[in-house]
């Protein structure tokens, strides 16, 4: 793939990040919000899954939905990361990072007329948490996030298995950085709810370069796997000894 090629189908894939990223901020602000609304103490006990739980769910409906028309990515930090590692052209890329923040916002939208107020989901610094610990967080759990998308969707595809996974990936981050920094790993999952709700809180950038330095962290893991060839060196299953014995002895 060349760095700018282009084909008419990328508007069509855009149009599904376009289209999936405003249905995934759509269902997870407003899974978000009616549940954590909806429990007497949301920094308690269930209150602490609420969220994590409607983000989680949400991406997993809307990467398997979209896979096939555009890739399911969503998330423009880890659209960067495809194109680092080759598998999106420039072109491609920098319309799926358009269109996946003009589908927050609309998402966004959306949500905050259909939904009675307060609206939600914007991304904050808890009090307490510093602003590197915000970055830390962030990137660290970004990375986990992009790497599961190239291992299992790019590396060896699998749109049902990728998108469970993918979820998982992203309620397992936001339940453990999600009290501190609203769990975002995605910035235009920030960038929606902040322009909707006009709450950008401290250090609003945060979201924006932790999540990118994530998706560029897990794009570096895969090149050195594939620099070590980890396909060539790790066995496809797991064999017990008596398995080869039985194969000698029929």
């Amino acid at each position: 793939m060349g760095l700018f090629d282009y084909s008419p189908h990328d508007l069509t894939a855009s149009l599904g990040e376009f289209l999936g990223t405003a249905y995934f901020i759509f269902f997870g602000v407003g899974g978000g919000v009616a549940l954590t609304n909806n429990i007497v103490d949301p920094n308690a006990g269930v209150g602490l899954i609420a969220g994590p739980f409607a983000w989680g769910f949400s991406l997993v409906v809307n990467v398997w939905i979209w896979a096939p028309i555009s890739g399911g990515v969503l998330n423009p930090a880890i659209t960067i990361a495809l194109m680092v590692v080759g598998h999106l052209s420039i072109i491609k890329g920098l319309l799926y990072i358009v269109a996946e923040f003009l589908g927050a916002f609309v998402g966004a939208y959306l949500i905050s007329l259909a939904q009675p107020p307060p609206d939600g989901g914007a991304t904050v610094l808890a009090e307490g948490t510093s602003i590197m610990q915000g970055l830390l967080l962030e990137l660290i759990a970004t990375s986990i996030l992009t790497f599961t998308v190239l291992i299992l969707a790019i590396e060896k595809p699998n749109h049902t298995n990728a998108a469970i996974a993918i979820g998982w990936a992203l309620f397992i981050s936001a339940i453990a950085i999600g009290p501190y920094t609203g769990g975002s790993l995605n910035p235009a999952r920030t960038f929606g709810p902040a322009i909707i709700t006009g709450d950008f809180g401290d250090a609003n950038w945060i979201y924006y370069i932790g999540p990118v330095l994530g998706a560029l962290l897990a794009a570096g893991y895969l090149f050195l796997f594939k620099k070590l060839h980890y396909r060539e060196e790790a066995k496809p299953e797991y064999e017990l000894p008596h398995m080869h014995e039985s194969k000698s002895t029929s």
